[in-house]
């Protein structure tokens, strides 16, 4: 397929919505959404990574434009729409990067080494769930079932940005608040009992592949000293600290993120 393109195509058995940019025969970098965003969240990243590389997204199911079948869902069954992806525009080579949700989306198909993959980049992701985590999350779907996802996306946001952030209101704000507000209720259900249900944290030590593990200083989900700690299970894996960034740390802070992010790609392209 050429680029670029927006476009609907059924894989792994669900109707998902991408878009892909970028020079025909380069490199493919496939972008993974978060929990409640859609590939627009991306937007900081796509003039940097476009000029060498050929850059995927789509909106996870249940997200954005793409079609949301009953939850629960699996990490695996959302690491197979990023595959099923990825062959169908017809990447030989190619690089994942996920933020959050995405990141362990990214880190299942890390640990699957698929025939092409490159290195993965894994950021802002939490990959262990604690009780209390696990509690947090059964909380959070209970409300959106009950109530949808109004009360909830104002949580999130506050909890997603650093207070200088949030004090300053830029337009990406509102942006955001915006995807999670259209993000549906099947779709939150289904993703969150996949982040649930992941059990990422007892495989990591055996990836075996290039990655980067990189998170913001003040991402108030994920301490650094822990995500420090999972990228040292992992033989050869980088890290990199993105300051004055939250959750979303792409959005907050794109040129740091995307200097780190271009300096781990061009490294292993």
């Amino acid at each position: 397929m050429n680029g670029p393109a927006a476009a609907d195509v059924v894989v792994n058995g669900v109707r998902l919505h991408f878009r892909l940019d970028g020079p025909d025969g380069a490199p493919t970098v496939a972008l993974v959404n978060s929990l409640g965003t859609d590939l627009t969240m991306w937007e900081p990243q796509i003039a940097a990574l476009t000029q060498r590389y050929r850059v995927l997204r789509h909106d996870t199911r249940g997200h954005g434009r793409s079609a949301a079948p009953p939850a629960p869902y699996t990490m695996d069954m959302l690491a197979d729409d990023v595959l099923g992806l990825v062959s169908h525009v017809g990447a030989a080579r190619f690089h994942v990067v996920g933020i959050s949700l995405g990141g362990l989306e990214t880190l299942a198909i890390g640990l699957r080494r698929p025939a092409g993959l490159a290195g993965i980049a894994i950021c802002d992701s939490r990959i262990d769930v604690p009780p209390e985590g696990a509690k947090a999350i059964d909380d959070r779907v209970r409300l959106v079932r009950e109530q949808g996802m109004t009360p909830l996306a104002e949580a999130m946001i506050q909890r997603w940005f650093t207070p200088p952030t949030l004090a300053a209101k830029p337009a990406y704000l509102d942006s955001v608040r915006q995807m999670l507000l259209a993000t549906s209720v099947e779709g939150f259900a289904g993703c969150a009992a996949a982040i649930k249900g992941s059990g990422l944290d007892a495989r990591v030590a055996a990836l075996r592949l290039p990655a980067l593990f990189l998170v913001g200083d003040q991402d108030a989900a994920l301490p650094v000293s822990l995500m420090q700690q999972v990228q040292s299970q992992v033989p050869g894996a980088r890290s990199a600290v993105i300051p004055g960034a939250g959750h979303l740390s792409n959005l907050e802070q794109p040129a740091a993120f995307n200097e780190a992010l271009l300096a781990f790609l061009d490294q292993v392209a």
